[in-house]
This record gives C-alpha cells, sequence and structure tokens, in this order.
C-alpha cells in the first residue's frame, strides 16, 4: 500500500486511538462487538421492511411504449404534455398524455379531479399496454392517476446510517496505532545478547499502553528468546512455533516511524518496537536460526 492511500488508514486509526483514551470508554469496549452486531441486524429488519413497501416507478412515455415496465410493476410516475381528451364528466376527467420523444405513444389519464394541462407529471396505476412495440409505432394504455402526485420510496437512510456505525465500530476494533506495516527483514548478524525494546498489545492486554521491556537471547535454546515486560514474568517467543507467528515491519505513526516486531501468540498479540532496524533484523535473524539449524541436520536417507 502506497503512502498516498495508507494516509486515510493511519488518519481513521489515530481518531480512534483518541477515542480510546476518553473517560469510561474502557468500560464499553468489551460491549462494542455485540453493538456493532445489533446496529447490522436493526439495519438488515429496516432494510427489508422497506423493500417490503410499494412505491411507484418513474418512466417516461417511450420506455413504456418500448415495454421496459416491469412485469410486477403498475404504479408509476410520468411526465408529458397533458391535454384535455372528448369524454369527461363532473366526476370523471379525461386527458391524453404525450411526449415529443415517443410520437406515436399516448396515455389515456382518468382523474377524479382537474389536473393541469401542458407539461406535467402525474401518478397512478396503469392498464393494458404491456407489449411494447417498435420505435415509431402507435401504442396506447390507461393511467388511473392518484389524487395526489406520489413520490418515489427515499433510500433507507435509517438503515443506510445504522449500517455505516456498525461497520465503522467493527473497524475500529481491529485498528490500532500506531500502524503496522510489514516490510523486508535485512541481512545482519543474529543478537547474541538481550536488547531493549518497547511493548503495546493490539488485543488490549496492556490496557494499549506502551510499556518498556526486555528481549533476551541468553538461553541456550537456538531460535528462541525471552521477552521481559516491565519487570514481570518471561513471555518465551519462538519464530517457529505452534502458536506463535512473527511478521516484521515497522511502526507508522502521523509523527514518523519506527522499526518493529509483530508477536502473533495464541493468548495475545505484542508489538516489539526496537531502537534501530539493525536491532530489528538481528533480532528476527536469532529468532530464525532454529530454522537455520534444522535445515543443516536435515538426515539423509541410504542409497543402495
Amino acid at each position: 500500500m502506497s503512502d498516498a492511500l495508507r494516509f486515510p488508514v493511519l488518519l481513521f486509526a489515530f481518531g480512534v486511538e483518541q477515542l480510546r483514551r476518553l473517560p469510561g470508554v474502557r468500560f464499553v469496549a468489551p460491549s462494542t462487538k455485540w453493538i456493532a452486531r445489533l446496529l447490522l441486524l436493526g439495519a438488515f429488519v429496516l432494510t427489508l421492511l422497506w423493500a417490503g413497501e410499494a412505491s411507484p416507478q418513474r418512466i417516461s412515455l417511450a420506455d413504456l411504449a418500448a415495454g421496459k415496465l416491469g412485469s410486477m410493476q403498475t404504479w408509476i410516475i410520468v411526465t408529458g404534455d397533458l391535454a384535455d381528451e372528448p369524454g369527461s364528466n363532473d366526476e370523471l376527467h379525461l386527458y391524453r398524455l404525450t411526449d415529443p420523444d415517443a410520437p406515436n405513444a399516448y396515455l389515456i389519464v382518468r382523474s377524479g379531479s382537474v389536473q393541469s394541462l401542458g407539461q406535467t407529471t402525474v401518478s397512478g396505476r396503469i392498464e393494458g399496454g404491456r407489449d411494447g412495440v417498435p420505435a415509431g409505432y402507435a401504442w396506447s394504455a390507461r393511467l388511473n392517476a392518484d389524487p395526489r402526485l406520489a413520490g418515489e420510496l427515499p433510500p433507507p437512510w435509517t438503515a443506510i446510517v445504522l449500517a455505516a456505525i456498525g461497520l465503522v465500530i467493527m473497524a475500529a476494533r481491529r485498528t490500532s496505532y500506531p500502524l503496522f506495516v510489514g516490510a523486508p527483514p535485512g541481512e545482519t548478524v543474529p543478537a547474541m545478547s538481550a536488547l531493549r525494546v518497547t511493548v503495546r498489545s493490539e488485543s488490549g492486554g496492556l490496557d494499549r499502553r506502551t510499556v518498556p521491556a526486555t528481549l533476551a537471547f541468553t538461553g541456550s535454546e537456538p531460535g528462541s528468546a525471552d521477552l521481559s515486560i516491565g519487570g514481570g514474568r518471561s513471555i518465551p517467543v519462538r519464530l517457529h512455533s505452534a502458536f506463535t507467528r512473527i511478521d516484521v515491519g515497522r511502526l507508522v505513526s502521523l509523527s514518523g516511524s519506527e522499526p518493529a516486531l509483530r508477536v502473533r501468540s495464541e493468548g495475545d498479540d505484542l508489538v516489539l518496537a526496537f531502537a534501530s532496524p539493525r536491532e530489528r533484523d538481528s533480532a528476527f535473524a536469532a529468532l530464525g536460526a532454529e530454522a537455520q539449524l534444522s535445515g543443516v541436520r536435515q538426515p539423509t536417507r541410504a542409497v543402495g
């Protein structure tokens, strides 16, 4: 991902981090998973209710003559030139609606109230005219006009807003700041001693605080290290483990970046920030020593 595309994501992560620091947010945070699900469920239900509502279809006279009206749709909104049609009485007013774009097509509009003549828009239920005709051929149908002009059903804005809030909450739950960005490690000598790092828990195990720690490679087992956080108990770190995965990259913030390793374990995801790329790469090289040794010591099969 380029820096230009990453910047909006970085701004979003920064905003989420500021919200997490507000008083009382930590007590609400465990419930956000269910809040997002309830919002999405509410949006789904409202969308179903919206889809079940009847709504007129806006269509032109030319499209009506071409047979483009849906087979299940009878309620329409159409615009054209309205003129008097012979046969009107006090209870039923008849009009003819035409359109220059459909020269040989017209609608006989039946209305219980007086309509405005000339260019106008009417809505109502159409009768007949389902079979379309080629352009230029004669076509006609009846339209029983509504007492008042109907409007198209607006989009389900409430459902859209609820779904958007739910998706934002879900994205915020998976967002951490500074942003971890993958990067290839450089070639360097494996670390042999302890390195000072800072640690941050992406899953909130350390209250999303950055704390000092020590990554020690003084053990006798190759490809492993002990991570001591704030003087507490040590956490074993292994690159090739059934429960551990390590990613190489850097932590990007609005003010800059720093080299880092992300340790994904069964219980927590930790991000270790180093003083320099060389220290990060040497730590990763030391954790990869076990794989190098196992490749050298692979047993050979006798041939004969």
